[in-house]
């Protein structure tokens, strides 16, 4: 069911809401945690795209208030979470498929962006999972917003260490401070894309 859906959604994504994956080489076998800005619900498809790995979705409780988006979770063992994110099930869900070297993703802003913002504020969970399991984050980053017919660039960025937190009794501002180092390395993937672009432009333009 995972390998169908992905693939009817991926067609479909392609036609509405055209994109490339850049970057998705750096995302080797094994378990990570995929992070992204969020816009459209649609998003998930490029976090499974990046790899050929099943990945399991951390998405919010309430859509499973609809029957069909409830049984689309449960097939593609996604791993619904409450609002407020504290959700212990859902944490030792998400721990154990990573431990078992499988990938999960997750929206750290916590919501669509519907402001002018490159990015809101991350509502945590990133950082937690990948302390505890010892993986690496993958930023997954949208270039703009998505728009109807019109091309999106997604870029994968480096792998964001998280090593000098491991093994650390973790404070409440430790937490903090490795999801702003998240924070900053979903930011600079989308800073050195558009950086990237520019410069060749002004190369091709003398």
């Amino acid at each position: 069911m995972y390998t169908f859906l992905k693939g009817l959604l991926s067609f479909l994504m392609h036609i509405i809401h055209p994109y490339k994956i850049y970057g998705k080489e750096k995302i080797g076998k094994g378990a990570c945690v995929l992070v992204g800005n969020h816009f459209r619900l649609w998003d998930i498809v490029h976090m499974a795209c990046t790899t050929k790995d099943k990945v399991h979705f951390i998405s919010k409780q309430e859509l499973y208030k609809n029957k069909l988006l409830a049984y689309l979770g449960r097939k593609v063992e996604a791993i619904p979470v409450s609002r407020d994110g504290q959700d212990a099930k859902a944490v030792m869900t998400a721990l154990r498929y990573l431990k078992k070297g499988e990938k999960i993703s997750m929206f750290p802003e916590g919501t669509r962006n519907r402001t002018d913002a490159e990015l809101l504020p991350l509502k945590g969970g990133a950082a937690l999972f990948a302390i505890k399991a010892k993986v690496p984050v993958y930023p997954v980053m949208s270039i703009g917003k998505t728009k109807y017919f019109r091309f999106t660039p997604i870029v994968v960025g480096d792998p964001v260490d998280l090593s000098a937190f491991y093994d650390k009794k973790m404070t409440s501002e430790d937490y903090v401070a490795a999801e702003q180092v998240i924070r900053e390395a979903m930011l600079g993937t989308m800073h050195g894309y558009i950086r990237a672009k520019q410069e060749k432009k002004r190369k091709k333009h003398g």
